[in-house]
């Protein structure tokens, strides 16, 4: 693998700077995907009331571990 060169303290301080544009810029496109994704159209979920649906992975009503787990 081939290291990177040495420089001098304002050259790396300017290449930091470019690379903190495009981290913010990367932070900011996921920050926005991410409000995307909680804008999203919610699906109704039926729950089941059937006492015959008690088996394994069914969701505990007032946690969010699975029965048995």
């Amino acid at each position: 693998m081939k290291t990177p060169p040495i420089v001098s303290p304002q050259e790396w301080e300017a290449t930091r700077q470019q690379l903190l544009v495009q981290e913010k810029e990367l932070t900011r496109a996921r920050d926005a995907l991410a409000a995307q994704r909680r804008r999203m159209p919610w699906l109704a979920v039926r729950r089941s009331t059937s006492s015959t649906d008690l088996g394994v992975g069914r969701v505990c009503s007032t946690c969010s571990r699975a029965a048995g787990s």
